[in-house]
């Protein structure tokens, strides 16, 4: 009993400070939710663990008592049976085997002459031979009694012994049975306060997951929903548009090969708002298929030729590019054409009282922690070549990204920032002529095919597969299961087939 009371103090009694503490902060920033999220789950499990040593506690409490109830019904059975033994033998010693000198006296005392004249005739006999006789039977007979008498009490004293003993066993079992309740209900309110504090870390931990918000189309943790249309911006890749501006921003990249074996980029834009985007160039028709998948984002671009004006307008995207939207965009003091830019929040926000028919992007792969394992086969990579004509493409594992070169220069935004995505999608493509322009390729982005795809320092050899312009690609591993990587940005590298190498 007293080991379960001191183990229940030095190992129940827990502050609940940190709860306390915890659930202080109502609405915190992601970071520190996390942290928050992360201890009050910590927290909760070391709550169960206390709940479960209380409950086994409670068990065994429980159980004693029941064995304390069985031993004091056994105590109070064997006094009832004690008493018994002791009322019959002291009936026993009440009316003990009498001589007939003592029935004589009670007769005469009691004027009963039968009784009486026993006592005279040994009166009568005294003095004889008979006398003598009468005597020593006299005194056999008392002797005989005394005798009884005597051992009858020593019965009387032995029962009287075990009575005690017997009465002092019943105090003791109703002395435990008061100090094992006493610490039942000690189990039983400490439980309830657990209880109760587990009840609140749930809670908290409950809201907050609630407000795990992540970005459509990273996967990373966000301070609040983005509610609004993907933003989809052409941006030039030739050399004299490097370093370009805001791409350390975009959620999304797609690398799409243009004429000559150039490459220009598809930034997409949902989670976060750069201040300035550029150097914004023409569309290609390779857009059209490529971006619908987005769910009808706005399209910021330089303009296009009439074939391919008219195969926007006939598209999924939202044109909201230079030609209709002059005003959203400004020149730089960089040479032309590698000087024009946007802000992409004038262009939300124009698009948000336009009136324009947009959707909101639903991710193009799934998301894991970096301590789920991947799907399907993988192998641990140190990066991947790709190949577009005269463009150089190269990523580099740096033990939280892929470094991205290009052309042997480390690509970086305008910030400074060195691009090293979190994810690396290589999508092997086929690549037609355009309808707009003879001279440029269209990326064949509906199909299926193989795809590599760069995650954690490991690659998956997966594929790709998607129905219609409506759809949103889906990439999956070795095994054929969904392919899910961990969040953050995400380049698409947009390849002819063998234009690839591991490194």
């Amino acid at each position: 009993m007293r080991f379960l009371r001191s183990a229940r103090r030095t190992g129940l009694l827990l502050t609940s400070a940190v709860v306390v503490t915890l659930l202080a902060t109502a609405s915190p920033a992601p970071a520190q939710a996390d942290r928050e999220l992360a201890d009050l789950e910590a927290r909760r499990s070391e709550l169960n663990d206390q709940l479960a040593v209380l409950d086994s506690q409670i068990a065994a409490s429980r159980s004693e008592i029941s064995d304390l109830a069985l031993r004091k019904q056994v105590s109070s059975a064997r006094i009832e049976l004690v008493a018994d033994n002791y009322e019959s033998t002291a009936h026993a010693w009440r009316e003990p085997a009498t001589t007939r000198i003592q029935i004589a006296i009670i007769g005469f005392t009691n004027g009963d002459p039968r009784q009486s004249a026993l006592i005279d005739e040994v009166l009568a006999l005294q003095g004889s031979d008979e006398g003598a006789r009468a005597r020593e039977l006299y005194t056999a007979a008392i002797e005989d009694a005394q005798s009884r008498l005597e051992l009858i009490e020593e019965l009387l004293r032995g029962i009287s012994d075990e009575l005690r003993q017997a009465r002092g066993a019943l105090t003791a079992v109703e002395l435990l049975q008061v100090e094992a309740n006493e610490q039942l209900n000690e189990f039983e309110a400490r439980r309830a306060d657990i209880a109760d504090e587990i009840a609140t870390a749930s809670s908290r931990i409950t809201y907050l997951k609630s407000l795990q918000t992540t970005a459509v189309l990273t996967g990373v943790r966000v301070e609040q929903l983005v509610n609004r249309p993907a933003l989809a911006v052409k941006i030039d890749n030739v050399g004299p548009a490097r370093p370009q501006s805001g791409i350390a921003l975009a959620d999304l990249v797609f690398v799409e090969e243009v004429e000559g074996g150039l490459t220009r980029l598809a930034a997409v834009f949902h989670s976060q708002t750069p201040s300035e985007v550029g150097p914004v160039r023409s569309m290609r028709t390779s857009d059209f298929d490529l971006l619908a998948q987005l769910s009808s984002p706005l399209f910021a671009n330089s303009g296009g030729n009439r074939t391919a004006r008219r195969l926007l307008a006939e598209s999924s995207l939202v044109d909201i590019g230079a030609a209709s939207h002059g005003n959203l965009y400004f020149r730089t003091s960089r040479a032309a054409p590698h000087n024009l830019y946007t802000n992409p929040g004038n262009l939300w926000s124009v698009a948000q009282t336009g009136g324009y028919a947009t959707g909101t992007p639903s991710p193009i792969i799934g998301f894991r922690s970096a301590t789920e394992p991947a799907p399907g086969t993988v192998s641990d990579s140190a990066g991947v070549d790709v190949r577009y004509g005269q463009t150089s493409v190269s990523y580099q594992w740096n033990g939280s990204g892929w470094e991205r070169s290009q052309d042997r220069s480390a690509t970086k935004d305008a910030s400074g920032t060195r691009i090293a995505p979190a994810t690396v999608i290589v999508q092997f493509i086929n690549y037609t002529t355009s309808e707009a322009d003879s001279r440029s390729p269209e990326a064949v982005t509906i199909g299926q095919g193989t795809a590599w795809i760069f995650t954690n320092g490991q690659v998956s050899e997966g594929t790709w597969s998607r129905g219609s312009a409506s759809e949103t690609t889906s990439y999956f591993a070795s095994d054929g299961s969904p392919m899910k990587v961990i969040p953050g940005q995400i380049w698409v590298e947009l390849p002819r087939p063998g234009q690839a190498s591991l490194r």
